[in-house]
């Protein structure tokens, strides 16, 4: 199956968003399993949570007047990780902030959702 194209820099933002998302998850981690800090925990959750939020307005930024084939799916994408995010803020739930990304199946090593996602589409 071919990728879905969108423009570079939208596609770079959201790569530059799964990293990050990746290094606030090691961190959220490294302060509850070894420094026992809750509260660190539960903040480095929330900013991984507030920068899926942002995403979809940050992206839709980048494709602006684009008619690259994936731009609409890609946006609805990303919608849809940050209507998830705005939930788990909501509930205030750890649990959900946690396991956002991540299917019940999933195996450490693994893809998470959000790079799953970006493995659908290139950089046009």
């Amino acid at each position: 199956m071919a990728k879905s194209k969108v423009p570079a820099e939208a596609y770079d933002l959201v790569a530059d968003a799964a990293r990050e998302v990746r290094r606030l998850e090691a961190e959220a981690s490294r302060a509850l399993h070894e420094d026992g800090d809750a509260a660190a925990h539960r903040a480095r959750l929330t900013e991984k949570c507030l920068a899926l939020e942002a995403l979809p307005e940050e992206a839709s930024q980048a494709l602006t007047d684009s008619d690259a084939d994936g731009a609409a799916a890609f946006v609805a994408g990303l919608e849809d990780f940050a209507r998830r995010a705005g939930m788990a803020l909501s509930l205030e739930s750890i649990f959900f902030m946690g396991a956002l990304l991540y299917p019940e199946d999933y195996q450490d090593g693994e893809p998470n959702d959000l790079e799953r996602f970006l493995d659908r589409f290139e950089a046009a």
